[in-house]
C-alpha cells in the first residue's frame, strides 16, 4: 500500500484540489498521482468525493488521504462538486475528474509559489480529449478548472457543470491532462452515455429555456444519436 500524501501546512491551506470518484480502477491511480506534485510543493489539500466507487477503488484512494466525502449519486454534477467545495479550505478551487490525469503541473506550481496567483480570479489549462485508445488522436479544449474561493462561488448546472463566476482576470497555462473518456467499448455504451446527457440536458433547459450553452450540448448530444 502506498503511502499517504501529507496535508502542507493545514492552517494556511492555499489550493485545495477536489476530485469525484466513480468506478475507475484503470485511471484514478494515474490522476491521483499527478496531483502528488502540487500536495508536496504548495500548501495544499486533497478532497475526494465518493460517488459509489465500488470497494476496488475505494481501497486505491483510501492510500492517498483520509478526506474522503460520502455522496449518494443524484445525477446531479454540480451538487457532487459543491459536496467538495463546501468543505474546501483553500483560496483557490481545482477540480478534476478521475479519467483524467496532469502531464506536468510545474506551471500552477510556479503559479501559487511566486505569489503570481494574487493578481488572478481563475485558472484554464487544456483538456486532451483523445479519441482512440493509444492516443494518436485528440481535440483539445481551454478549461476553466481552478477558481479563487469567494463565499458565493459555487458550481451551478446538473451536467457540465461550471463556476457561477470568474472573480477575477483568467490565467492561461500551457500545461494539460490527458483524457479517455470519450473513447467507448461499444456503440451501445457511446449511445447510453450521449442519453443519459440528454436526459440532464432537457431537465436543464426546463429550468434555464434561454440558455444558450444547454441548446448547443443538446444539439451535440442529438446529433451523436443519430
Amino acid at each position: 500500500m502506498g503511502k499517504k500524501v501529507v496535508y502542507v501546512n493545514k492552517k494556511s491551506v492555499l489550493l485545495t484540489i477536489s476530485l469525484l470518484i466513480s468506478n475507475r480502477p484503470d485511471t484514478v491511480r494515474k490522476c491521483l498521482d499527478s496531483v502528488k506534485p502540487l500536495l508536496e510543493n504548495v500548501s495544499s489539500e486533497l478532497i475526494l468525493t465518493d460517488t459509489g466507487c465500488g470497494e476496488q477503488v475505494r481501497e486505491i484512494i483510501e492510500e492517498y488521504t483520509d478526506n474522503i466525502i460520502e455522496f449518494e449519486w443524484c445525477n446531479d454534477f454540480s451538487k457532487a462538486r459543491n459536496a467538495g467545495l463546501r468543505k474546501a479550505k483553500g483560496q483557490w478551487f481545482l477540480f478534476l475528474d478521475d479519467d483524467e490525469w496532469f502531464e506536468d503541473v510545474t506551471e500552477i506550481i510556479d503559479f501559487f509559489n511566486s505569489g503570481e496567483y494574487k493578481k488572478y480570479g481563475m485558472g484554464a489549462y487544456f483538456q486532451r480529449n483523445f479519441l482512440d485508445s493509444e492516443g494518436k488522436t485528440y481535440t483539445e479544449l481551454l478549461t476553466g478548472r481552478m477558481v479563487r474561493l469567494e463565499p458565493d462561488v459555487r458550481f451551478v448546472y446538473s451536467i457540465h457543470e461550471c463556476f457561477n463566476r470568474v472573480p477575477g482576470p483568467v490565467k492561461k497555462f500551457s500545461t494539460f491532462v490527458h483524457h479517455y473518456g470519450y473513447i467507448y467499448k461499444s456503440d451501445e455504451e457511446a449511445r447510453a452515455h450521449s442519453e443519459r446527457n440528454v436526459s440532464l440536458l432537457l431537465t436543464e433547459h426546463e429550468k434555464h429555456p434561454k440558455n444558450m450553452k444547454h441548446t448547443l450540448q443538446l444539439v451535440q448530444e442529438f446529433k451523436a444519436l443519430r
